[in-house]
């Protein structure tokens, strides 16, 4: 899952947060419906930071195609007047798409924010969490010590905004098992009314669960027309 995008960047202080739900039925042949409920809120200043995320996502009739579900809570305190935070935070998460039946993970680490101007931002991190899964079918557990590093951006223009971030977990009793995970977004302005958006997200994990591929990914691309003056 994709932290970083879900952070709200703004040079204000205090609680700040939002609650989107949607839900679409379909009847045909057979009949589907699509749940999805997504939460955040955070809490800031200058010293402190504190994050709350949740995402819920069911889609379904007769048979189940998705299921997945997310909650996770995060702390961080600034080391004097630099750019170093010291971050804790916990996870847990289900998903039926990567016969994940759960997922629990608790961890810390150092997140330092290495470029801060108005228009461009960037943030590395590392930490140390430890995770418990149980996989499906085959009532499979995994457990043990992840390093978690990452490194993201935002680019925000006046008319082109490029926005990323790259994760790299490997398991320290064993290197050899890793995950990578990115997601790309650019969003530009064709005209004065006119939008564009693309957007890869991509996912390896060099072990995954039986009758799991290991590599998924996923690109999105579309247009936006802005209507009136």
């Amino acid at each position: 899952m994709n932290i970083e995008n879900k952070r709200i960047y703004d040079d204000s202080s205090g609680w700040s947060g939002a609650l989107d739900a949607s839900f679409s039925f379909i009847q045909n042949k057979d009949y589907l419906y699509n749940l999805n409920v997504k939460s955040r809120a955070q809490y800031k200043n200058k010293k402190h930071f504190f994050f709350v995320l949740s995402d819920f996502f069911y889609s379904g009739g007769e048979k189940v195609y998705a299921n997945s579900g997310m909650g996770h809570v995060r702390y961080a305190y600034r080391i004097k007047q630099t750019g170093w935070k010291i971050e804790s935070y916990a996870q847990t998460q289900y998903n039926q798409l990567l016969n994940q039946k759960s997922r629990s993970l608790a961890g810390f680490g150092l997140r330092d924010k290495i470029i801060g101007i108005e228009k461009i931002k960037s943030f590395i991190g590392s930490s140390i969490f430890y995770e418990y899964e149980e996989i499906q079918p085959n009532n499979e557990f995994n457990s043990g010590f992840r390093w978690s590093n990452y490194l993201s951006w935002f680019m925000n223009f006046n008319n082109f905004s490029f926005a990323g971030i790259t994760y790299y977990q490997a398991l320290i009793s064993n290197l050899s098992d890793y995950r990578f995970s990115g997601q790309y977004t650019i969003n530009t302005k064709l005209s004065k009314k006119m939008r564009f958006k693309a957007e890869l997200n991509i996912f390896y994990d060099s072990k995954p669960p039986e009758n799991v591929r290991s590599n998924i990914s996923s690109f999105l691309i579309g247009l936006g027309y802005d209507f009136g003056k």
